[in-house]
Parts: structure tokens; sequence; C-alpha cells
């Protein structure tokens, strides 16, 4: 039985490589490799064919009921208000302020 090869062929210029790569060497164009089955089959698509494996989850439409997640209130007022009403478990919030101009002297 044959191995099932897969390759990376350039729609703009047809040269082919073993892995895919932002820019093609031989007529310099970006994003322009395409995967393609070297063998000839034609009875699956290429992502099915290949051995990649990953982990399958169900999908939830964007018009569906939406849950809010649990917020940890942080004890002052304004920093609740702004987060939307505390922090929310594994999340990360960046804060930022601005430098007031009379801090960039140097005496």
């Amino acid at each position: 039985m044959a191995k099932n090869t897969l390759s990376f062929v350039c729609q703009n210029c047809g040269a082919a490589y073993n892995r895919w790569q932002g820019k093609c060497e031989s007529c310099g164009e970006w994003n322009t490799l395409a995967e393609e089955d070297t063998t000839g089959s034609t009875s699956m698509p290429v992502s099915i064919r290949s051995k990649r494996k990953g982990r399958l989850f169900a999908l939830e439409t964007l018009t569906g009921k939406s849950v809010e997640a649990p917020r940890l209130p942080s004890g002052m007022a304004e920093l609740d208000r702004v987060t939307g009403g505390g922090f929310v478990r594994g999340s990360v919030l960046l804060v930022g302020a601005a430098i007031p101009a009379s801090a960039n002297r140097r005496c």
C-alpha cells in the first residue's frame, strides 16, 4: 500500500515543498502555498487524509444564549465597575496608566 504523502505547492509558480512556509522561495510570493496530496488519490479531502490529531469539541452559534462568567469582586468599587463586576477566574487583566509630564523631568 502506498504511503500517503503531502506536499505544499505554490499556487503562483507550481514549486513544491515538503512543509509549509510563508514565502515561496521560487517566485517570492507570500501565502501562496497550498497543501496537496502527491499520491494522486482524491477519495477524501487533504485535511482528512493528513494524520494530524486534534480534540473535537462542539461549537456554539453566536446567536445562542450566553452564560455570564462568575465574577470575583475586588473590593474597590471603581475597579469592579470597570471590569464589569469583578475579575473572572483564569483571565488576565492588563492595567496601564499614563505617566504625568512632571515625572519625565530629571533632577
